[in-house]
C-alpha cells in the first residue's frame, strides 16, 4: 500500500500558491510547541492556506531580523585565522 516502485523518487506536494514547502535553502527543525500555540498555528495555517512551516518562518523571520549573520567572507576568513 505504502511502498513505493524502485526507482521512483518522492513526489514533492505544493501549497496552493504552487510553492514548494521545501527547497534546498531550507533545514528540519523541531519546534517544542505549548497546546495552546500548536492550536493556534494549525487554525492560522488553515484560514491562510498556507503551511504550518510558512508561517513560522513569517514570525521567527521577522522576530530574528534584528541580529545579523556574518558574511560569506568573514566566516572564511575566521576559519583562516
Amino acid at each position: 500500500m505504502g511502498r513505493k516502485a524502485a526507482g521512483q523518487r518522492p513526489v514533492s506536494v505544493s501549497d496552493p500558491k504552487g510553492d514548494s514547502p521545501v527547497s534546498p535553502a531550507t533545514v528540519k527543525v523541531t519546534l517544542h510547541l505549548s497546546v495552546g500555540t500548536a492550536q493556534r498555528l494549525g487554525v492560522e495555517s488553515a484560514m491562510r492556506r498556507i503551511s504550518q512551516s510558512a508561517i513560522a518562518e513569517e514570525v521567527l523571520a521577522a522576530y530574528l531580523s534584528r541580529w545579523q549573520l556574518p558574511a560569506v567572507a568573514d566566516a572564511k576568513r575566521l576559519e583562516a585565522g
